[in-house]
């Protein structure tokens, strides 16, 4: 056993705890003797740190896909940088009409009696009372709104003055602050956060701008955004930021209704790897990608999706040849460089344009593309018709459109699925089925899309089958097993999401369908029997 001794008595130690595969024991009841102990430890990872990686998470043992790796209480929650009024215990948007000032500090808070009991805004609001020693008065409900863009800052220089326990944590994550300085937003941001806290809570003797800029970087690069509020909001993490990047990550992150990050693989993930998220938008194009990263995160992705230029095989940023006679695709040496003048070159003809070219070209679709965003599908569509032409079929900016199409076909009829013809019903069939097959290949963290497509698919095929079955088609049985296979992949994808997010309640429908779905095929079953001969 090399030696494994049990950590109840230290005898030798054959039992291993299944669920961390890092603490063993002698026998079954010292096992469960420590169980209320180690049940606050037991997680399927552990801690390990490297000069460049610095501090991330090993898998110890064998993590199958859709299980739940972490599920984590945030160390400190605040307003975004950019918002409106928000109350500053629930983190709701707040207007005159639904909030009253705190009795102690004149920040807004609303009206549910237990926000002015919360400990989450005991930090400005005592700093107001005991070194600004006058109250705030919010008068102008706009958004966004200056006063706001601090307090999750003041929030951590609060507990570096007052919870030790709490700071400790915070203050071994990374803020990046020499990455950041001499940027133009480490400037903008020394003036509108750290000279504003000083001078508005009279911390000037007690914080420097560079305190305040490194507590400050702490939030920018270890926050995650929350979506759970209307606005979302800001949470740092313990566990969670020592999570690796990787645009094809093993793990997807959710949030659970009280704010706690939930993390779950979205593949099998072996014994010794690094679990991952992404930091970034998986849908975008790898320049894309790695210019937000080095802008917010202070590094360059060296993961297998950046450094293969053809992004697993799907030419997600690939563009066509120009020339009339070829139908080549065109790719650099690498999409990561990042360097001017990289030159594309056509796998067939070996035609080369340089980034220039390609940049224009991309700004002019992106420009066409943002005007999209309230358009019809016939313009959608006409989008798709110009620019396919340019782009490979799977390009980041042709996938955009076609997700939105997939989306919106069905919900411009009063009717919805059931108002579209047999001809468009089956182009969303298929266009939904090409859309799955291309992000599980190359976007597996993103469950939220996954769900949401395979339920879009589980109703089209469900209307099919409808419509066979009042035709008399025989195949209308196979139809409706896919659509309940299809339920299963929703739920499977969604399984985590709360039921405040449009995602959870998704899930529920799901579910629901499923229970309608096995109980139609039930009395088919039945039915069938019945009418067998003897």
């Amino acid at each position: 056993m090399g030696g494994q001794s049990c950590v109840i008595c230290q005898k030798d130690a054959s039992k291993r705890c299944g669920g961390c595969c890092q603490v063993y024991y002698c026998n079954k009841e010292h096992q469960k003797l420590d169980w209320a102990k180690h049940k606050h430890t037991c997680k399927p990872f552990k801690v390990c740190e490297d000069p460049v990686l610095g501090r991330h998470l090993v898998a110890t043992r064998d993590i199958t896909a859709g299980e739940v790796i972490l599920k984590e209480p945030p160390l400190l929650q605040g307003p975004s940088q950019v918002t409106g009024p928000v109350c500053l215990s629930c983190l709701q948007a707040v207007s005159q009409h639904n909030s009253e000032p705190c009795s102690q500090c004149g920040w807004p808070l609303c009206l549910k009696p237990k926000c002015r009991e919360s400990k989450q805004h005991l930090p400005e609001c005592r700093w107001t009372m005991d070194k600004r020693k006058n109250p705030v008065k919010i008068s102008q409900f706009i958004t966004p709104h200056p006063s706001y863009e601090c307090i999750t800052t003041l929030r951590l220089c609060y507990a570096k003055r007052h919870s030790p326990g709490l700071w400790g944590r915070l203050c071994k994550l990374q803020s990046h602050t020499e990455e950041r300085r001499g940027t133009h937003k480490y400037k903008e941001d020394t003036r509108t956060v750290a000279q504003f806290l000083r001078r508005f809570y009279k911390l000037e003797d007690e914080f420097s701008d560079e305190d305040i800029m490194d507590i400050w970087g702490i939030i920018q690069v270890n926050g995650h955004e929350v979506p759970l509020t209307q606005p979302a909001h800001v949470a740092v993490y313990d566990l969670s930021s020592m999570l690796e990047h990787s645009c094809h990550p093993n793990c997807a992150k959710s949030f659970a209704s009280d704010a706690s990050l939930v993390l779950r693989a979205v593949v099998k993930v072996s014994a010794g790897q690094h679990l991952s998220i992404c930091y970034t938008d998986c849908l975008w194009g790898t320049v894309n990608r790695q210019y937000h990263l080095r802008d917010t995160k202070f590094f360059t992705c060296q993961c297998p999706r950046c450094l293969d230029p053809t992004e697993m095989g799907t030419y997600f940023s690939a563009i066509l040849c120009e020339k009339s006679d070829c139908s080549g695709t065109m790719l650099p040496a690498s999409l990561c460089s990042l360097v001017e003048a990289t030159p594309w070159t056509c796998d067939s003809c070996g035609h080369v344009v340089y980034d220039s070219q390609v940049e224009a070209t991309l700004q002019q679709a992106g420009q066409e593309l943002a005007t999209l965003q309230s358009k019809n599908l016939t313009e959608s569509t006409k989008f798709l018709e110009k620019w396919r032409s340019k782009f490979h079929q799977n390009h980041f900016y042709l996938t955009e459109v076609r997700l939105a199409i997939a989306e919106r076909m069905g919900q411009e009829s009063p009717q919805g699925i059931r108002g579209l013809s047999p001809e468009c019903l089956q182009y969303k069939v298929n266009l939904t089925r090409d859309l799955l097959e291309l992000l599980s290949l190359i976007a597996p963290g993103e469950t939220r899309v996954l769900g949401m497509l395979n339920f879009g698919l589980h109703a089209c095929l469900a209307e099919r089958a409808r419509r066979d079955h009042l035709q008399g088609h025989d195949q209308f049985y196979s139809a409706l097993m896919e659509s309940l296979e299809c339920l299963d992949k929703t739920i499977f994808f969604l399984a985590v999401e709360p039921e405040v997010l449009p995602e959870g309640k998704l899930l529920l429908q799901a579910k629901q369908n499923k229970a309608e779905l096995l109980n139609t095929l039930q009395n088919i079953q039945m039915c069938a029997s019945m009418a067998s001969p003897m």
